[in-house]
């Protein structure tokens, strides 16, 4: 999924970002809900999300608004010499007179000769005049053709469907801190594993010493020996170093600068909810938020449809208006006007037709995108059910691996220690026991994380399920 990839950039800055910042007696230390909670307040993904809802709520307003009356007020001032203007402003001032008709001398001499062709001046050449028109509209949907209630439903849908990325970001949040929080322990684990090499390698040195001087080894096992708790010092500064980049990716997701100091208390070991794989995917598919919200957006997107073909249908809607018109400001001729429209159109030569197709393409890719990341999701969940039950069969190895290495190398240790083993022998055996307690961090570290995994794409990685 693109949100899961996008959100994987934060948790991957565990594994990249690196400080030599010590933690130091005076650092903060956040709970894991405490860590969560100020990433949700930090984070900018949050501020988008928000940012979608408030979005959809006021899509869904607008619609509503267009079911209620529109009332306009309008006051236009006009001068005119215009002899049609003047006429007609003459008459909605109701002060028409006959002589703006021009009835005169000369016009009554012309009717009563039959002299029809007459041009009476003063109806022709009237002089200038103004009109001072205020005016109160209201204008009533009646029917649309549907379109209104279309965009109610549409809005509806994207606000659940934003309310659900909402859900989906908070919890692709929180997996991101449980995958550094978890990172930071597991730095620890290798500090610990990496501190008892060093450790032993000390003692290698010591035990060396003492035999070289003793005669049974040579002082090339002595340097061997060395550098071997010089390889030691490099391994625990590189575990050391891991447990800073985990803090660092941790900081900078709640959105802290370099010199604050933070810590974290202890770990955290999910439960799922489920045991089953086939009840974990019913749950993602049922509930997980990023899915639940692309399936209401296809939802919306068959509501477009439907208010595109509104268009193809009649529409009806009625007028009132309120006028008062004078030759400057005043309310002294007042007339109204009530009007119904009634208009269906008969052909616009495609162009509803085209709009309707366009909505139903986006409709089927909405829906074809919301198959897509069920498959996807469902995919997912199997990849990290197979991982967790590898990582769990690795854990219950290493265990058994580290007991028959601690018990492998304390002989060889003794061998050496009465000059019947080489160092490089004893070393190869330290080593070997080294990395089967790097393994067992390992392998406990990857069963949390892909129980995260697990949580995330069920839908339920939420802080207060855990």
């Amino acid at each position: 999924m693109s949100k899961w990839k996008h959100f994987s950039k934060y948790s991957g800055i565990a594994l990249i970002v690196a400080t030599t910042l010590p933690i130091t007696s005076y650092a903060k230390t956040y709970t894991f809900p405490e860590a969560v909670q100020e990433v949700i307040s930090a984070n900018p993904e949050m501020k988008v999300a928000k940012a979608r809802m408030m979005q959809a709520q006021s899509a869904l307003g607008k619609a509503k608004a267009s079911e209620m009356p529109q009332i306009n007020f309008s006051v236009t001032g006009s001068y005119s010499n215009n002899a049609l203007n003047v006429f007609g402003m003459k008459l909605q001032q109701r002060q028409a007179a006959l002589s703006d008709f021009g009835f005169d001398g000369a016009t009554a001499a012309a009717f009563g000769s039959g002299d029809y062709t007459h041009q009476p001046d003063a109806l022709n050449n009237p002089g200038s005049h103004s009109d001072m028109n205020t005016r109160i509209e209201v204008l009533y949907p009646v029917y649309n053709g549907g379109k209104v209630e279309s965009y109610q439903n549409q809005a509806r849908e994207m606000i659940d469907a934003a309310g659900n990325g909402e859900v989906a970001v908070e919890q692709y949040l929180t997996f991101g801190v449980y995958q550094a929080y978890e990172a930071v322990h597991a730095a620890r684990s290798f500090i610990r594993v990496a501190e008892q090499a060093k450790k032993t390698a000390e003692e290698f040195v010591r035990t060396t010493e003492n035999l070289v001087r003793q005669g049974v080894l040579v002082r090339s096992e002595l340097l061997s020996a060395r550098v071997n708790a010089s390889a030691a010092d490099v391994a625990l500064a590189q575990a050391k170093g891991k447990e800073h980049m985990a803090l660092d990716g941790l900081r900078i997701l709640m959105g802290l600068g370099a010199e604050v100091e933070i810590d974290v208390a202890e770990r955290l070991d999910i439960v799922l909810p489920k045991s089953d794989l086939q009840a974990i995917i019913e749950d993602a598919v049922n509930n997980n938020p990023q899915l639940v919200a692309q399936r209401k957006q296809a939802t919306s997107s068959m509501f477009a449809v439907d208010a595109a073909r509104a268009d193809e249908k009649p529409s009806f809607n009625l007028m009132a208006r309120q006028d008062w018109n004078d030759d400057s400001v005043g309310f002294d001729s007042s007339s109204y006007t009530v009007a119904g429209v009634f208009s269906w159109k008969v052909s616009d030569f495609g162009l509803t037709e085209n709009s309707v197709k366009m909505a139903q393409a986006e409709a089927e890719q909405k829906q074809a995108e919301t198959a897509s990341m069920e498959n996807e999701v469902k995919f997912e969940i199997m990849q990290a059910w197979r991982r967790l039950g590898v990582a769990k069969e690795q854990v219950a190895s290493s265990k058994l691996t580290v007991e028959q290495a601690e018990e492998a190398q304390l002989l060889v240790q003794k061998r050496y220690e009465n000059g019947v083993a080489t160092f490089t022998e004893l070393l190869a055996a330290q080593t070997q026991l080294d990395k089967a307690r790097a393994e067992l961090v390992a392998s406990e570290f990857e069963v949390n994380v892909q129980k995260a995994k697990l949580r995330l794409a069920a839908g339920s990685m939420d802080v207060k399920q855990l």
